[in-house]
């Protein structure tokens, strides 16, 4: 396996030298197509305060929103050698340069990069994927790592299944595509990762893991259908799907109950898409009769808040500001949505839940594109609910078919993917039944913080969710809404890491960090704890990868990867290897204005039990 030396991370892009939104080049197009901030937001595919804050220097667009700002026909430069990490640019450059130009150099590249790679007894031809090839230089030592480390899965898995299973890869020697590459299509002149392939891509989450990093890790464990995969920390399901994809058992825990709904349903899809196609055209045909009915009772011209909430068989209670979130109009189509969704069953009624709570963005006032929501002053007008929700029933369909087809030879049973609701505090699973853990906790505190980008779809589907996951914070790893009284002496943490005695010594100069760094504590007393189910749970020889940032309290950074390090082989998890690389869930090269204030580092740590 290849070690990694620490990887350089990218850094925060400059906000100083800002212009004026008339000195930018994005607000003179828009204003010459007379295009509104949201009409051209909407054709990217961002928000509309992503438009402000590029026009007026705050932030500049990731190579993702550039490829589509100039299919538009912007052709600019908006990122440069000076104010990029260095190796941070593609070797496809992207300003300034014509789409034949990009794919004469995607070509060039091609006819260069067949690799060899040690793949049982014999050394076969491989062909990375375009993104691995075209993307920046500074990425190529995490690639080769993933690449490398997947070799390792050979002494478990045989040839042709370890080669179709194959992650980062485009096509291997005598054994043809790859199977992520089948189900992604990455194009030629692709310069980073697509994350949301199959249906990995059917609800945005933040802090999502890339698949392509979990296949990789799965391949290197060598896990099969005869081990099994937990992952207690599960958010949106991709450790899930991806074993859902690679026929491998899986048990994934989660506290909140609209992550657990988004995962159960992006694992356990059926292999027919029929069902789900049938299912749109009752959907729409029961969405029109519903709206008829209402109308022709509605006494008032114009549609109030009111009128909807004590309509017959209306599913949504009112709450705070509600007449902000939604128009009336969208609330009246989220009801009937929610409505028809609680008259199905299993998987059909996950799906149309699913399909409303993706759609949020597009209905309501809540515009995400940042890890805390974006909020309009109103809220959206003109949403027509039963075309977007059908719409994405409809795509979900599709990307069953791709794929039951494309993994065809590989894909598991629905029945072999378990998803609890509930905390990893509270869960206790039989002593040595796990092979590998892979999973992501909290960085720290704030971790609730991130449900307030979905608090929409938990106040509109109360009704099949239950409770609101604000309730259950006492039990959520990383809240920080943790109780005022906390215990003086965090005894476990502090006996097993000499580096959280160290950090946490030190003098807390602003007062108001007190509480911060108590709750930080709590965190990590909290990670010992679940390394001791870690170590219970494993079989011996079993593997642990664990993904985790190290925040800042201050202007310090924690030092959390060492903390976690520490911990875990106190508890009889050694440490193997650390890939340090900031993981991107949609594009591997993307910077966040925010992101160098907030994690400063990440690695992935894997660990293995002692036999």
């Amino acid at each position: 396996m290849l070690q990694l030396t620490k990887h350089q991370c990218l850094k925060n892009m400059p906000t100083s030298n800002k212009t004026s939104p008339i000195d930018s080049p994005i607000f003179t197009f828009r204003k010459l197509h007379g295009l509104s901030r949201l009409a051209l937001a909407e054709q990217i595919g961002v928000s509309s305060a992503s438009i402000h804050r590029w026009e007026i220097g705050k932030t500049k667009p990731s190579l993702l929103a550039l490829e589509r700002i100039e299919s538009l026909g912007l052709t600019m430069q908006m990122t440069s050698d000076t104010d990029t990490v260095p190796g941070n640019v593609p070797r496809i450059k992207t300003g300034g340069h014509s789409p034949k130009a990009r794919g004469i150099a995607a070509k060039n590249l091609a006819t260069e990069s067949t690799q060899r790679i040690d793949f049982a007894d014999n050394s076969k031809a491989a062909v990375a994927t375009s993104w691995v090839r075209n993307g920046p230089p500074n990425q190529n030592i995490f690639h080769e790592a993933l690449i490398n480390m997947q070799l390792d899965g050979q002494l478990f898995l045989d040839e042709k299944t370890l080669a179709r299973r194959f992650s980062l890869l485009q096509s291997i020697e005598d054994f043809g595509n790859t199977a992520q590459f089948e189900l992604e299509r990455p194009t030629a002149v692709a310069m980073a990762w697509n994350s949301n392939y199959g249906s990995h891509g059917w609800h945005r989450y933040v802090g999502r893991f890339p698949p392509h990093v979990i296949r990789a890790l799965l391949n290197s464990f060598g896990a099969n259908s005869e081990s099994v995969v937990c992952d207690p920390f599960l958010g949106s399901g991709t450790t899930a799907v991806e074993c859902r994809l690679l026929g491998i058992p899986f048990i994934g825990v989660e506290i909140c109950p609209l992550s657990c709904l988004i995962s159960r349903t992006k694992s356990k899809f059926p292999i027919d898409s029929t069902g789900l196609g049938k299912l749109v055209k009752e959907f729409i045909r029961f969405y029109e009769t519903k709206t008829n009915e209402f109308q022709s009772k509605k006494t008032n011209e114009i549609l109030q808040h009111s009128d909807v909430l004590s309509r017959h068989g209306n599913p949504i209670p009112t709450f705070s500001n509600i007449e902000k979130w939604f128009t009336a109009d969208a609330l009246l189509g989220v009801s009937i949505a929610v409505e028809f969704a609680l008259l199905q069953k299993d998987f059909e009624k996950d799906a149309i839940l699913l399909a409303i709570s993706a759609k949020m963005r597009s209905i309501g006032n809540v515009d995400v594109d940042v890890v805390r929501a974006e909020y309009s002053k109103k809220p959206r007008s003109n949403v027509n609910v039963c075309t977007l929700v059908s719409g994405h029933l409809s795509k979900m369909a599709r990307d069953i078919e791709k794929m039951t087809a494309t993994h065809a030879d590989l894909l598991g049973k629905s029945s072999s993917i378990d998803i609890r609701e509930t905390s990893i505090l509270d869960l206790d699973l039989p002593e040595k039944s796990i092979d590998n853990i892979i999973t992501s906790p909290p960085y720290g505190v704030e971790a609730i913080s991130y449900l307030r980008t979905h608090l929409l779809s938990y106040r509109s589907l109360v009704a099949e969710l239950k409770h609101d996951p604000y309730e259950t914070r006492d039990k959520t790893i990383g809240s920080e809404y943790t109780p005022k009284t906390q215990a003086v002496c965090f005894d476990k943490a502090s006996s097993s890491s000499p580096a959280f005695v160290k950090f946490f010594s030190l003098p807390t100069l602003d007062k108001k960090l007190e509480s911060r760094t108590q709750a930080m504590k709590q965190f990590f007393e909290d990670l010992y704890n679940v390394g001791e189910k870690f170590s219970k749970w494993l079989k011996p020889g079993g593997n642990v990868a664990f993904v985790l940032g190290n925040k800042r309290l201050g202007d310090d950074i924690i030092p959390a990867d060492e903390i976690v390090i520490e911990m875990f082989k106190h508890v009889g998890l050694n440490h193997v290897n650390s890939i340090k690389h900031k993981l991107k869930t949609n594009n591997s090269n993307s910077v966040v204005p925010w992101q160098d204030r907030v994690i400063d580092e990440e690695a992935i740590l894997i660990f293995k039990m002692q036999s």
